[in-house]
């Protein structure tokens, strides 16, 4: 229709026997008014908001149908039994869960309302309730009776023992309360449909922005005048350009107009008829005739090998793309030994030549990696010199500077700190070099040979990074006593 009426008026502006030169000088004005006034309707930002809400009702409403697979398949494992009395049990529970979901897509969808005229018609169709339905006295809605007598029925199962446990027992009336809770839903969102007027506008929106489309998009303009050389291919330009943006436009909201009442009659409406016949039956079966109807236990194939999923022919040579994170095939380069230390935050980066102020003890910790015994020494265990008793003692003295050389036997590093004391109990640490040296150790026969270790060096600047030593009794002793031993 659009492209009808596009060519026909083209047609009309550019025939010299209908309109003159005048006239088309006033069109092309027109036309130029047209164009510059046509972004003030907000088409994308209108129609990309409204199928937005479209979309988003259509996917809530599928998401909360109702299935009863879930619940079926608990009640079969939780409520056990084999005599008719527990077999009644798990199939009325799903029978009055499915008559639930008949009542209310009686009163939402029409295609069910078809089907279910009355209530004796449901009835007819394998329900005998009708009286204790029509006992309960209320005005409204009565979609809550038949999810009562489900949980009734879980009750009588509980107390009767069919139901090991009050956990069992709840967590099948979890199900149930969220099966009526979709349903509640769709009940809410056909009470409360889209305002009538929000799609009017946008349809007008629409409609209005290619009518003006008709008459802005006839002329040719380049920079508000004609183009110095004419030629025929000119006009299929703006012809070719609007009808593809009507056909992206219009077609997103004829998509939109067709998701509004997915409940409805159409084709691409969602079967609510088939969904009560599949949750009855699928429903009966799973908590009938497939109760405790398990294969007998035998070796699968894969018992003594590895497992190896087999592929058809045609999909055997289809290249697989595992999940393998993006940086598990990074070679990170390494040293023998990797210091590991504390994060250093702002508050520990405090100038302590002109603050008093202490800060907690950071502990640092050597892994040894190239070792397959090797996992972590605690830089502690390393301290094994007098002058690191002396300073666990406070009695460093403020301007005095010394060597401390720390030795492991598991992996034999030296650490080496240049210090300078800015109190009794703090060591600023200015230079840590960790280097090895060749050790002896005992062969496989159990004499002592050398081994030459490579030297290594790490020297990390660190300014401003204080160690804070607490004067600890048992500590110190714990550090002498490791020290005679080693």
């Amino acid at each position: 229709m659009f492209i009808i009426a596009f060519v026909t008026i083209s047609s009309v502006y550019r025939s010299n026997l209908i309109i003159g030169e005048n006239t088309r000088k006033i069109w092309d004005n027109f036309a130029a008014l047209f164009d510059q006034t046509m972004e003030f309707i907000p088409l994308t930002f209108m129609l990309g908001f409204f199928v937005t809400i479209i979309v988003r009702r259509w996917n809530d409403i599928f998401a909360n149908l109702g299935w009863v697979d879930n619940t079926a398949i608990t009640i079969a494992n939780y409520i056990r039994g084999t005599d008719d009395r527990t077999r009644m049990l798990r199939r009325n529970v799903i029978r009055y869960m499915v008559l639930t979901q008949v009542l209310v897509f009686r009163d939402i969808s029409l295609q069910v309302r078809r089907r279910f005229p009355t209530l004796e018609s449901i009835v007819a169709a394998g329900t005998h309730e009708k009286e204790a339905f029509h006992n309960v006295a209320c005005k409204y809605s009565k979609y809550f009776v038949p999810i009562q007598w489900s949980t009734g029925l879980l009750v009588e199962a509980r107390t009767e023992g069919k139901i090991a446990a009050d956990l069992l027992m709840n967590e099948i009336g979890k199900h149930i309360i969220e099966f009526r809770k979709g349903l509640a839903l769709l009940s809410n969102y056909d009470w409360v449909p889209i305002p009538l007027a929000y799609p009017q506008v946008v349809f007008l929106a629409v409609r209005s922005y290619f009518f003006m489309a008709l008459i802005a998009r006839q002329s040719v303009l380049l920079d508000g005048k004609p183009p110095e050389q004419p030629s025929i291919l000119y006009p299929t330009v703006p012809f070719v350009m609007s009808i593809l943006q009507f056909i992206f436009v219009v077609g997103w909201m004829k998509v939109a107009e067709s998701m509004i009442n997915p409940l409805g009659e159409d084709d691409d409406d969602f079967e609510c008829n088939f969904l009560l016949d599949r949750n009855l039956s699928v429903g009966l079966a799973i908590v009938d005739d497939c109760y405790n109807q398990i294969p007998a236990l035998e070796k699968d194939m894969f018992w003594c090998s590895d497992v190896e999923p087999l592929y058809s022919v045609d999909t055997a040579m289809i290249p697989k793309n595992p999940q393998i994170g993006s940086v598990a095939n990074y070679d990170v380069k390494t040293d023998d030994e990797v210091m590991m230390m504390p994060h250093m935050d702002d508050v520990d980066m405090y100038d302590f030549e002109s603050t008093n102020h202490l800060i907690p003890r950071k502990t640092f910790s050597v892994i040894s990696i190239g070792r397959t015994f090797g996992s972590r020494a605690s830089l502690a265990s390393r301290k094994k010199s007098m002058m690191f008793d002396q300073l666990m003692r406070g009695k460093v003295s403020r301007k005095q500077h010394r060597n401390n050389m720390f030795q492991s036997s598991a992996s034999q590093a030296t650490l080496h700190y240049n210090y300078e004391s800015q109190a009794p109990s703090e060591i600023n640490l200015s230079t840590l070099e960790i280097s090895t040296t060749p050790v002896k150790r005992k062969t496989s026969n159990g004499k002592l040979g050398p081994i030459m270790v490579a030297e290594e060096q790490h020297k990390t600047s660190v300014d401003g990074l204080p160690i804070v030593i607490e004067e600890d009794e048992e500590k110190t002793k714990m550090l002498d006593k490791n020290a005679k031993i080693g």
